[in-house]
């Protein structure tokens, strides 16, 4: 076999003549050896690899999106800074020579899948906390080049690209074309960075940055070896020149990633993720070793790894089976699977077949590959591969739920109950115009989700939607409905405040009530959470509302907030604006838009023995992060008993994302809630002054409920799995809301917003009073209102538009609710989104935040890249970091 690497060194005659100090001059002149200079000739090589896992923070958990991770190739264009789904295509594990793996539970490299991307090698998802890590790694292969281990020089180029993704597909950036070169033991990894950056005051404006070459690693003290040798790359104590979040230089963790690394991801910002800033990540942050190997490693990847009993044709792709295999098989531990072609050639180590799998049995099978050279077939030095067989789709069709259709629109979602049957890894969602599905769809789409959403239609037609079940590429049988789009312009607009100045004599009885001041305050992402009157749009994932979606007003359901001395109906330019026309903000204190939902027209029953009850009709809606997680309360309900005791229910609704995906959404099932509890409600006095104005209770009141925040990493390992310990510092606001009311948040994924959880933000979290008018001719006054000033920012908290017209943006943040700054936890901040030290200089820290005293303490700063948005934080998920 000829050797692809040969080191030509000088040898012993050069040696020898060195020694004695005299040219050496070989016959015709063809050689010329001095004393300080040999010719040493070094064949071009090829087949060389390089693997890295970067850091432990490219595979770890997000408080957004589930978590970062590698990707292979060049990600397309996502047009804003959004989260990645599955249907997007961005996300690959192979492309070209370019491949993504990381460790099962055994350490065996695998390719990750889009559901296991998030998963560390024990199955479980990755978190937060230092130590945590998907170890996911980029693998670049056929590098070309030269390696002189007797000069000590090397240069070695790959072609391909990589993607590095933060928060689910929020931020991302690419490296292209990867270059090392060594020299004397020292060197640098080059590569060409590309990507995108996002408008300061809007998260929909995306700006494609210009490929810059940067340093991904910089390094000393290689040691060359022919067959491959480990990079250690410079990071302890590495200094860099930052404009965001300053870098600390000392501790165990101090050090950085290279300068013109560091200066580009000011762009993308992610800067603060790759130096050390003093949270507890830092850890993570420290570059990984990077390792070159010569010679192909090898490897198979099938087409489908889970597949449905029956299908007959699994195509299996090979590469690094060695220069001498000549073909390749496929085996189940009983003898080789069938192939078409029979024989299945091999080329340059790699080759292709398709196999019969029609045989294999339900459940999980492993298949051994084995390579031919000459006359012997052995074993591959390939893991076995793992392909699940499940039960065939058959005639199983997915449960079609009721459409939802505007003038120009319709939405499907649906369920799959079919337990002796798949279940299907995707869904195809055809959309036909007219009555039956035939002809040409006009919008088809391809997903794991299972709702769907086609705009761009005719008003007042009638269109047949169509949902097909797949497994591995094979169809199953079709649900169908035909549903018919609205008349245009029976939507009904959006209000103005003039049409009705939220006052009294509103009729019937009446309820007033704004919840909390966290349903109305500032949010690091989506510009604020606020009360929406009428139940909520349909959607088929988590996303930050636009104008067409929010209502101030449905039937006897109005949203109303001060202004200046008065209240008015609330509007979407004002929505998250204070009565000063000020955007709210969670580093002001005491800042809230005061917002209330007044219900009118309620049916008041008297009993003779003081007993009361009111019934509304109606909806409203409560949005948080800009509409990211919503829940709606329908027909609120009072019942106040013979000794005063009263309780608020009403049938709440809403939505549920997944851990891992908020791009996923589940639709809640409907149930009954207990919005408030009262106490002391006097039936004299009310009788007397025509309702009443209470607070409902929450301060004292104990979570009992059984709510554990689906499990999501907080602060450290924690979780917001129950009601934090009251405490003396706590005590003038500890408390919950009612214990079902707040399993009900368990679903929405709001959990702890409603009860003491530990964190900065348990101040707002106490109910507000409710007022009530039993003929509707009482109103709640427009108290005084005090909000610390606006901070001296030039640049705004994005995600989302409705920062109000005429109202400044609202104010660039560190952090959110943070409760675990003593364990550091990253939050969002300047150039990247993380925090290290507080940063007196730039406002107020609201004293919740210094409450974990010390280590991580949450600092402030503008962000220069605004997607305010890197909360690190998962929709449908609040740790006890935030809340």
């Amino acid at each position: 076999m000829t050797r692809r690497l040969r080191i030509a060194a000088p040898g012993i005659v050069t040696r020898v003549v060195a020694a004695v100090g005299v040219a050496v001059v070989a016959v015709g002149g063809l050689l010329a050896l001095t004393d300080d200079a040999a010719v040493a000739a070094v064949e071009p090589i090829t087949d060389v690899n390089l693997s890295w896992q970067l850091n432990d923070e490219v595979g770890g958990g997000a408080y957004f999106g589930g978590c970062n991770f590698l990707s292979a190739g060049t990600a397309g264009n996502s047009g804003s800074s959004r989260l990645w789904t599955e249907s997007d295509g961005f996300y690959r594990a192979s492309d070209g020579d370019v491949t993504i793996t990381k460790p099962d539970s055994s350490g065996t490299q695998v390719a990750p899948t889009w559901s296991t991307k998030c998963q560390t090698s024990a199955g479980t998802p990755a978190a937060t906390s230092a130590g945590s890590t998907t170890a996911n790694r980029v693998n670049l292969a056929n590098g070309t080049g030269t390696i002189d281990v007797d000069a000590g020089t090397a240069s070695i180029a790959w072609r391909g690209s990589f993607t590095i993704v933060f928060y689910g597909g929020l931020t991302y950036w690419t490296v292209s074309d990867v270059r090392l070169d060594v020299a004397d033991g020292s060197g640098t990894l080059r590569g060409t960075a590309s990507g995108y950056g996002a408008d300061m005051y809007d998260t929909s404006k995306w700006v494609e940055l210009a490929p810059t070459e940067i340093d991904l690693a910089t390094f000393s003290g290689v040691a060359l070896a022919s067959g491959g040798f480990t990079i250690t790359p410079d990071y302890d104590r590495v200094t860099v020149s930052v404009s965001g979040t300053p870098q600390v230089t000392s501790g165990a963790d101090a050090g950085s990633f290279p300068q013109s690394f560091i200066t580009f991801n000011e762009l993308t910002g992610q800067s603060s993720y790759w130096y050390s800033s003093g949270g507890a990540a830092d850890p993570k942050k420290r570059a990984k070793p990077i390792t070159v190997t010569v010679g192909a490693t090898p490897s198979a990847a099938p087409d489908h790894t889970r597949i449905p009993k029956g299908l007959k044709e699994l195509g299996i792709g090979f590469t690094g089976l060695g220069a001498s295999a000549e073909e390749v098989r496929v085996t189940d531990g009983t003898g080789p699977l069938v192939a078409s072609p029979t024989v299945v050639p091999v080329s340059g180590g790699a080759g292709r077949g398709v196999w019969n799998v029609a045989d294999l049995p339900l459940g999980t099978n492993r298949l051994i590959v084995e390579v031919r050279s000459g006359d012997s077939w052995t074993a591959a030095d390939i893991p076995p591969l793992e392909i699940e067989v499940v039960p065939a789709l058959g005639t199983a069709t997915p449960t079609l739920g009721t459409p939802s259709t505007t003038s120009d629109s319709v939405t499907i979602d649906w369920s799959w109950t079919h337990t002796d049957a798949g279940p299907p890894t995707d869904y195809v969602t055809r959309v036909y115009a007219g009555t039956t599905a035939t002809g040409t769809p006009v919008g088809e789409r391809t997903s794991t989700e299972r709702s769907y959403t086609l705009g761009g239609l005719r008003p007042d037609q009638s269109y047949t939607v169509t949902v097909t079940p797949r497994v591995a590429g094979a169809e199953g049988s079709p649900a169908s409905l035909t549903t018919k789009t609205a008349v245009a312009g029976n939507t009904t607009p959006t209000p103005t405040p003039t049409d009705d100045p939220g006052g009294a004599d509103a009729g019937g009885a009446t309820l007033y009530w704004g919840l909390n001041k966290e349903s109305t305050s500032g949010a690091f992402y989506g510009g604020c959470n606020f009360l929406v009157a009428g139940s909520g749009p349909v959607r088929g994932s988590s996303g930050v509302w636009n104008e067409s979606e929010y209502r101030s007003a449905d039937g006897d359901v109005t949203v109303i907030k001060p202004n200046g001395a008065t209240f008015e109906q609330a509007s979407w330019a004002n929505t998250c604006a204070d009565r000063g026309g000020v955007a709210v903000s969670t580093q002001r204190q005491g800042s809230d838009s005061e917002s209330q939902v007044r219900i009118t027209d309620g049916e008041v029953t008297k009993a003779s023995d003081g007993s009361l009850r009111v019934q509304w009709r109606g909806s409203f809606t409560v949005a948080f992060y800009g509409g990211l997680a919503y829940w709606s309360a329908t027909d609120p309900l009072l019942v106040v008993d013979a000794s005063g005791s009263g309780r608020v229910t009403a049938t709440g609704s809403g939505y549920g994302a997944s851990m891992q995906d908020a791009s996923k959404w589940v639709k809640l099932d409907d149930r009954t809630i207990t919005l408030a509890n009262l106490g002391g409600i006097d039936a004299a006095t009310v009788e007397r002054d025509g309702g009443f104005a209470l607070t409902p209770d929450y301060l004292g009141v104990s979570y009992t409920g059984t709510g554990s925040s689906q499990g999501v990493v907080g602060s450290g390992d924690g979780t917001a799995t129950g009601q934090a310990a009251r405490t003396a510092a706590n005590g003038s606001y500890w408390g919950s809301f009612p214990s079902d009311f707040v399993d009900f948040q368990n679903e929405t994924g709001l959990f702890s917003y409603w009860f003491t959880s530990g964190g900065a933000r348990d101040v707002y979290k106490p109910t507000l009073p409710m007022t009530v008018s039993l003929d509707g001719t009482g109103a709640p006054e427009v108290g005084t209102y005090s909000a610390s000033t606006p901070l001296a920012l030039n640049q705004s908290q994005s995600g989302g538009t409705n920062t109000g017209s005429g109202a400044a943006a609202p104010q660039a943040q560190a952090a959110e609710e943070a409760t675990g700054e003593a364990s550091g936890n990253e939050v969002a901040t300047a150039s990247g989104p993380e925090a290290g030290g507080a940063d007196t200089t730039r406002g107020p820290i609201h004293p919740g935040l210094l409450a974990a005293g010390g280590a991580g303490l949450v600092g402030v700063a503008g962000l220069n890249w605004a997607v305010g948005l890197l909360i690190r934080r998962r929709l449908g998920l609040d740790p006890t970091m935030f809340g």
